[in-house]
């Protein structure tokens, strides 16, 4: 509902993107990524030309946006690299010691784009400010502190840049939900009605029980938005039907978050109707007419086992369904029901924190 001016309530899921960043001599920005994705780009900030096909577009649309902002000269040389969850160190005496985050799986409605973006427009800026940034890899208490008290106070203006580079340079269909969370963290409430969006943080129980839900299905995010936003357009009745049952959802789950114990049933009960008018309505659900998959099988073993409440993530048309629980034991009998149906499961929580800093191994 993001893309459609209305209001959401995105929870940030302890999955994550990782980039490097480190200095560099010649007067270019270097991109370098991993297999199955591109591995290899650069972008010259005097003239950012960006490839429509590549894998790391998202990199050129976010520096471009900061070139357009002012906020990075075209003398600026760095190089980023996109790292695995494995390269964090374990041991790092940073934010969260000892606490390793599984990698955030790409296209599958779990917002992977937003996430690089926002990681993209800190490393960029980071590099920017630091000149004595120059050892990634093990930065002094001090240095990590002042690190990290830009990234606190440039958490909206990373959400605008990326938001900006993704859906105005690149011409991508999204809205601004993805980016807010990816910065954030957390449980949020967004009125998406302005540019920028205006954020409240949320009551949120860091140990509430997530599941995951991976169909295993590609999924085709701007053929899907492209579809809806006709329809959109178009004021189509079942449509606009949806989309008002659906802001009504959030306004209800927003009173409940607002609670000092919010009653995870009553989520529960609304992440259900809200699935109801995006299968029934919107259409985007397992039988979607442009992108069918078994994203209705997957909800339906949730709900029969145990969970309190279970809706598709992201555009739909296949990619993943989140499925909330009450406790760690109806986490897994609820994972395993997952799989049972041929889907992936992943056992997650809500994030604390969005963007931060971690130390890689050396």
């Amino acid at each position: 509902m993001d893309w459609c001016g209305y209001y959401v309530i995105p929870a940030a899921i302890d999955m994550r993107v990782y980039v490097e960043v480190s200095p560099q001599m010649r007067k270019t920005v270097e991109v370098r990524s991993f297999k199955p994705f591109q591995t290899y780009s650069s972008f010259s900030l005097e003239d950012i030309r960006i490839d429509s096909t590549s894998d790391l577009r998202y990199v050129g649309g976010v520096l471009k946006a900061m070139v357009q902002e002012g906020s990075i000269s075209a003398d600026k040389a760095f190089k980023i690299k996109f790292a695995r969850a494995k390269d964090v160190a374990k041991d790092s005496n940073l934010v969260n010691p000892k606490i390793l985050y599984d990698d955030l799986p790409v296209q599958k409605g779990l917002s992977s784009s937003a996430a690089l973006c926002i990681a993209v427009a800190a490393a960029a800026d980071l590099a920017n400010r630091f000149s004595s940034f120059s050892s990634p890899r093990s930065p002094s208490k001090s240095l990590a502190a002042s690190v990290m008290a830009v990234i606190d106070e440039n958490l909206t203006r990373y959400a605008n840049l990326a938001y900006v580079g993704e859906r105005k340079i690149l011409g991508i269909n999204c809205g601004q939900m993805d980016q807010y969370a990816s910065a954030h963290g957390s449980l949020l409430f967004i009125d998406c009605q302005n540019e920028p969006a205006r954020i409240e943080k949320l009551s949120v129980k860091s140990d509430i029980p997530l599941v995951i839900g991976d169909t295993q299905q590609p999924k085709n995010t701007p053929k899907v938005l492209a579809w809806l936003g006709n329809r959109f357009k178009k004021r189509e009745t079942l449509f606009v039907e949806g989309a008002k049952g659906i802001v009504e959802v959030v306004e209800e789950a927003r009173k409940e978050f607002q609670k000092s114990n919010p009653n995870l049933n009553r989520v529960g009960e609304l992440m259900n109707l809200n699935q109801l008018y995006l299968s029934r309505n919107l259409q985007v659900s397992g039988d979607c007419p442009i992108s069918p998959s078994n994203m209705d099988k997957l909800i339906n073993a949730a709900l029969e086992a145990g969970a309190l409440g279970a809706k598709i993530s992201g555009s739909g048309g296949g990619g993943c369904m989140v499925a909330l629980c009450e406790n760690e034991e109806q986490r897994k009998e609820v994972a395993r029901a997952i799989e049972g149906v041929g889907g992936k499961a992943y056992s997650t929580k809500i994030a604390e924190k969005g963007l931060r800093l971690e130390a890689l191994e050396s």
